[in-house]
């Protein structure tokens, strides 16, 4: 016999910033197979970063280097899918995107690479 659930009365969530360090994401990555979630997606986009800064000993990031046909084939999304994703983190700010030759320069707005 199954007990009715209460309907939890729906909140308004009002906007709020949360940093995500490593450590976090990386408890918080579930991998789900061949193809990624927006998470895992976004979780990429900062290691590329990350991984690109970690030789350089500035107070900011450079941008990476990327093609949506690369992050398709290892997101395991349609292109279009990958573009659409990238186009929307730009619209909130969280990302600039400028085209070069044979692909795209990313820079995520606000991460932040400590010098260890």
């Amino acid at each position: 016999m199954r007990k009715n659930k209460t309907a939890e009365p729906e909140r308004s969530c009002p906007d709020y910033i949360h940093s995500l360090p490593k450590k976090l994401a990386d408890v918080l990555h579930q991998p789900s197979g061949d193809r990624y979630t927006k998470f895992e997606a976004f979780r990429d986009l900062m290691q590329r970063q990350a991984v690109q800064n970690s030789d350089e000993s500035k107070n900011h990031t450079s941008p990476f280097f990327v093609t949506v046909s690369e992050l398709s084939v290892l997101w395991g999304w349609h292109r279009h899918t990958v573009s659409a994703f990238l186009e929307k983190l730009s619209a909130l700010e969280y990302l600039t995107i400028e085209k070069v030759t044979n692909g795209f320069n990313l820079h995520l707005i606000s991460l932040f690479v400590p010098d260890l």
